[in-house]
C-alpha cells in the first residue's frame, strides 16, 4: 500500500508539470515566435482592401491590358483620319534643253463619308527660258489649278461601307475594353487567392508550432516517466515519431508560407524581397441568393455575353458589307484643270487654258467569284457567331452552378468540421483525465490531440475554400467590380 502511494505521488506532480509545459523546455520555440513577431512588426501590414487596390495598380498583366486598349484607341483615331481634311504640298522641278521649271502648291483633299471624294489643287510655277539678252529681270509665271470629284455610283457608296475601318477599330476597341475588365476580375481573383492562402499557411504554422510544444512536452514527459517506471520504451517512441511528423508538417508549413508569400508579391508586382504582413477577416457569409437568381444575374451582367453579343453584330455587319461587294465597282470620276502659261505675278487671274472630263470607271470582274464565296463565308461565320453564344451561355450557366453548389459544400464542411473538433475536444478531455489518473497511456493523449489538430486544419480550409468560393461565384455572376 505504501509502496503504491510512493509511485502515485510523484506520477501526478510529472503529469501536472508536464501538461502545462516549463518555459525553460520551450525556449527555442518561444525564440522562433519572437523572430516571427519582429518579422511581422516591420514589414507593412495590408489589408485585403489593400491588396486588392495594388493589384489592380500595379499587375503587369493588367497593365499590359491598359496598353492593349489604349494601342486600340490609338487604331481607332487612325481610322477617323480618313474622313479629315488632308493637305499635300507639292513641289516640282524640271530641266529640259533650254528651260528650267521649278513650281509649288497644295492639294486639299476631303473624303465625304457617304463616299464621294473630293480634292483641289493650286500650284504655281516659275519658267526661265535662259534667255538674258533683253534685261528683263521679270520671269515668266504659269500658274495651274485643279479640281476633282470621284463618286462611288454602285459599291462603296453609303456611310455603312465607307465608314467600315472606323466601325472594325471601334469593335476592336470594344473588345480590348471587355479583355481589359477580365483581366481585372482575374487580378482580383488572383490577389484574393493570393491573400487568404498566406491566411491558412501563416494559421497552419501557428497551428503546428503548437502542436510541436506539446508533442515536446510529451516526449520529455515519457523519459520522465521511463526513469520511474510509469512508461514503457514504446511511449517514448511513439512521442518522439509525432514530434517528428508534427517538425515536418511545421516545416513544410513554413515551406508554403513563403511560396504564398512570393506569388502575393508576383500578383502585386512587388520585389520579393519586400516584407509584406496581410491580414484578412476569416468571417464566412452564408449564400443569400438561390442559384436560379444567380444564373438570370449572371445572363444580364457576364461580360463574356456582352462580347458574343457584339460579336454577332459585328459579324453581321460585316456580312452586309461583303453583300455590297456582289455590286460591280462603277464611279463617276469628274477633273477640271484651269492653266495660264504667262502670268507676270502671282496674283494674275488671267487664265488661258481650261480641261475638264467627265467619265465612268468601272474595274470589275463580271464573274465575281470571289466576292460570292466572301458573302457566304461571312453568312457561316455569323451563324457560328450565334452558335458560340449558345455555347458560352451554357457554360455560363454550369459555371454558375459549379461555383455554387462549391460554395454550399464548404459552408457545409464547415459545419461537420465544427463537430468533429467538438468531438476532438471530448476525446482530449476524456483523455486527458485518464491520463492523469494513471488508466491509460499517451496514445489516446497522442490520438486525441492529432485529431484535433486535423480537425482545426479542416476547418480552417473549408473556411478558406468558402470565402474564396465567394468571390469565384460574384465573378461567376458578373458582379464581383463595376464593369
Amino acid at each position: 500500500m505504501e509502496k503504491n502511494r510512493w509511485r502515485e505521488t510523484p506520477f501526478f506532480l510529472l503529469t501536472v508539470f508536464f501538461l502545462f509545459y516549463p518555459d525553460c523546455v520551450q525556449a527555442q520555440a518561444h525564440r522562433l515566435d519572437h523572430q516571427q513577431d519582429a518579422v511581422a512588426q516591420t514589414a507593412s501590414i495590408l489589408t485585403l482592401a489593400d491588396v486588392v487596390a495594388l493589384a489592380l495598380r500595379d499587375n503587369r498583366s493588367l497593365i499590359n491590358a491598359t496598353y492593349r486598349v489604349d494601342s486600340q484607341t490609338f487604331s481607332q483615331d487612325i481610322a477617323q483620319s480618313e474622313f479629315e481634311w488632308k493637305f499635300f504640298p507639292q513641289a516640282t522641278a524640271a530641266a529640259m534643253d533650254a528651260t528650267r521649271r521649278i513650281g509649288g502648291g497644295v492639294t486639299v483633299e476631303k473624303k465625304f463619308t457617304s463616299g464621294p471624294i473630293v480634292s483641289l489643287s493650286p500650284e504655281i510655277v516659275h519658267n526661265n527660258d535662259g534667255d538674258d539678252n533683253d534685261g528683263n529681270d521679270d520671269e515668266p509665271y504659269g500658274s495651274k489649278v485643279g479640281v476633282s470629284l470621284t463618286i462611288p455610283l454602285l459599291r462603296g457608296l453609303g456611310t455603312e461601307i465607307n465608314l467600315n475601318g472606323i466601325r472594325v477599330a471601334q469593335y476592336s476597341l470594344r473588345t480590348a475594353s471587355r479583355s481589359h475588365y477580365l483581366v481585372k476580375v482575374n487580378t482580383v481573383l488572383e490577389a484574393v487567392a493570393a491573400v487568404y492562402n498566406i491566411v491558412q499557411q501563416r494559421e497552419l504554422v501557428n497551428l503546428y508550432r503548437a502542436q510541436v510544444k506539446r508533442f515536446r512536452g510529451h516526449g520529455v514527459m515519457a523519459r520522465a516517466r521511463e526513469k520511474i517506471g510509469l512508461a514503457t520504451p514504446i511511449d517514448v517512441y511513439r512521442a518522439q515519431i509525432r514530434l517528428k511528423d508534427a517538425q515536418d508538417s511545421l516545416n513544410r508549413a513554413q515551406e508554403a508560407l513563403r511560396s504564398a508569400g512570393d506569388r502575393l508579391k508576383i500578383v502585386l508586382a512587388a520585389p520579393l524581397e519586400q516584407a509584406m504582413h496581410v491580414v484578412a477577416p476569416l468571417a464566412c457569409r452564408p449564400v443569400d441568393i438561390s442559384v436560379s437568381q444567380a444564373v438570370e444575374t449572371a445572363l444580364l451582367h457576364r461580360m463574356e455575353l456582352k462580347q458574343v453579343d457584339d460579336d454577332i453584330e459585328e459579324a453581321k455587319r460585316a456580312s452586309r458589307l461583303s453583300k455590297n461587294n456582289l455590286l460591280p465597282q462603277l464611279d463617276l470620276v469628274a477633273n477640271y484643270r484651269r492653266w495660264e502659261n504667262d502670268a507676270v505675278l502671282i496674283g494674275t487671274t488671267r487664265l488661258s487654258e481650261d480641261f475638264w472630263s467627265v467619265e465612268l470607271v468601272s474595274t470589275t470582274d463580271w464573274s465575281r467569284t470571289a466576292e460570292k464565296a466572301a458573302y457566304q463565308q461571312s453568312l457561316l461565320s455569323v451563324n457560328r457567331a450565334k452558335l458560340n453564344r449558345s455555347t458560352r451561355v451554357d457554360g455560363v450557366k454550369r459555371e454558375v452552378r459549379q461555383f455554387y453548389d462549391a460554395l454550399q459544400k464548404a459552408q457545409g464542411r464547415m459545419q461537420i468540421r465544427d463537430d468533429q473538433i467538438q468531438q476532438a475536444n471530448g476525446k482530449l478531455t476524456l483523455a486527458n483525465i485518464k491520463f492523469a489518473h494513471g488508466l491509460a497511456n499517451n496514445f489516446d493523449l497522442i490520438e486525441a490531440e492529432t485529431e484535433l489538430q486535423e480537425a482545426r486544419s479542416n476547418l480552417l480550409a473549408a473556411q478558406i475554400e468558402s470565402i474564396v468560393g465567394t468571390y469565384h461565384l460574384r465573378a461567376a455572376i458578373g458582379t464581383l467590380i463595376e464593369s
